[in-house]
């Protein structure tokens, strides 16, 4: 064989085997042994990711006060700048009782810096969630602000090579911090008023440092499944994720799976339909037959994992075509980006 038809023929082959391995369905992670110690909130009440904050203007979902911050953008990625001390107020006029909050956030600093997380209720701090930024390693430290009260602290160690994650749990009086997932913190009967404002006040120590927030997140703790679905026959969730354009579930989709699983186990009689749904962003095709194989691969996972009878649940893949909110924020496409679960 000629070279130049070896390599036509090797270049089908490869393309062959592309669409071949695309066409797979994606191989799931095991959902029933999978231990998360933190669990994401069902219903996310704000989200920023700065897709939709233009250069040289402040973040629309922000309230600024001190240094601006600066939009970095480099293909996908965008993320907000720190480089000086300041203040960010996200556009939140309450909380919920029961919430959690994750920061994605990209460390480039050697020396310290500090982002930290004050709730209040009015005109009054509440409570202080401290995050220090060492070379390498990070504190934590959870204090009540009146009257004055530590509640507790933790050094450990951080690696900065790539983007980390925080996050705080605040559920019936307990509250939890944790750092790529792993729980650093935990206090129960913490006696706290309705929160109303959230202060993220920046600071950083020495020349040249600096950190990135990649993506902010609040949502309410994640509501029972049995109890919505027989109330209201519709069980509507954030919580269940997938990698980017693909229907492999994400790890962290394990709390709820399981929750939905023990509710569909304990109710035999139950039947659903699972609906996919999908942000705008994209070919409006693609983004149909994205939403129908999620929804089969919760289904899938629902079947062969936890040994829910496959006749009982019916899959819809809907796009982007029933919206909750609109596609035009950041937060209303993290909104869009759900699975629903409906009694039949």
């Amino acid at each position: 064989m000629s070279v130049p038809r070896l390599a036509a023929f090797s270049a089908a082959l490869c393309f062959i085997s592309a669409f071949t391995a695309a066409a797979q369905p994606a191989a799931q992670p095991e959902m029933t042994t999978l231990k998360s110690a933190f669990v994401p909130g069902d219903k996310t009440i704000f989200y920023d990711d700065f897709t939709d904050m233009a250069p040289d203007s402040p973040p629309p979902h922000f309230k600024v006060r001190g240094a601006s911050p600066t939009l970095q953008a480099a293909g996908d990625l965008r993320q907000l700048t720190i480089t000086a001390r300041g203040s960010l107020f996200p556009n939140l006029t309450a909380l919920p009782k029961n919430f959690t909050l994750e920061i994605e956030l990209q460390v480039n600093s050697t020396n310290r810096c500090l982002l930290n997380v004050l709730f209040s209720a009015g005109a009054k701090q509440i409570l202080h969630f401290n995050n220090s930024f060492l070379k390498d390693a990070a504190d934590q430290i959870v204090s009540l602000r009146a009257p004055y009260q530590e509640l507790g602290r933790k050094r450990f160690p951080a690696s900065w090579g790539q983007p980390v994650k925080i996050a705080l749990w605040v559920q019936d009086g307990r509250l939890r911090t944790f750092f790529n997932g792993e729980k650093q913190l935990d206090f129960n009967q913490v006696e706290m008023p309705p929160l109303t404002t959230v202060e993220f006040a920046t600071e950083l120590f020495g020349v040249n440092q600096s950190y990135a927030l990649r993506s902010v997140r609040f949502a309410e703790s994640t509501p029972d499944f049995s109890q919505v679905i027989s109330s209201s026959g519709r069980y509507v969730t954030n919580g269940i994720l997938f990698d980017t354009n693909s229907d492999r579930l994400k790890p962290e989709s394990a709390p709820v799976i399981q929750a939905i699983a023990r509710g569909l186990a304990a109710n035999a009689a139950l039947k659903v339909r699972i609906e996919g749904h999908t942000d705008s962003t994209g070919n409006p095709a693609a983004n149909m037959d994205l939403s129908k194989r999620r929804a089969e691969a919760v289904k899938s996972v629902l079947a062969s994992q936890f040994q829910i009878d496959a006749a009982r649940m019916a899959t819809a893949g809907l796009g982007a075509s029933k919206p909750i909110e609109p596609n035009e924020t950041p937060q209303g496409r993290a909104r869009n980006r759900r699975v629903e679960f409906v009694r039949q």
